[in-house]
């Protein structure tokens, strides 16, 4: 299997290296960022497979990370991470744009089989750019 690249966008340091060590033993290569204005610059300038990202983080929500990288690369698959779940936030999240979403704590297993299901999803049905009508 070609070794799949992911960023992960957290603010706590643990998380980033947890997700860090699971997905490099599945073969990811992987970069990470405790700044979500970084990880949103990341993204844009790079070839991700995937992008996980926390929402409550101090500089930048997550939510406004999956709306910015969305608008930009509407193809990229992107899972939520979230310690505070709730129908609302994952709601809101799928709304933005999310691919997917994943409370914390989660188990290894539960990680890698839904970035795994969102690179599938992504493969399985691109995105497009939203048009805007400027007709006159």
């Amino acid at each position: 299997m070609e070794k799949k690249k992911a960023l992960v966008i957290d603010d706590d340091q643990i998380v980033l290296d947890s997700v860090r060590r699971i997905l490099t033993a599945e073969n990811f290569d992987v970069e990470t960022t405790l700044n979500s204005r970084n990880g949103i610059a990341l993204a844009l300038d790079n070839d991700y497979d995937v992008v996980l990202t926390d929402i409550r983080m101090p500089d930048i929500d997550g939510l406004t990370v999956v709306l910015n990288i969305r608008k930009a690369k509407p193809s990229m698959p992107i899972l939520v991470i979230t310690g505070y779940a709730s129908v609302r936030s994952a709601v809101e999240s799928m709304k933005r744009g999310a691919t997917d979403y994943i409370q914390k704590p989660f188990t290894p297993e539960a990680l890698v089989t839904r970035v795994v299901s969102c690179i599938e999803q992504a493969a399985d049905h691109p995105r497009k750019v939203k048009e805007t009508s400027d007709s006159r």
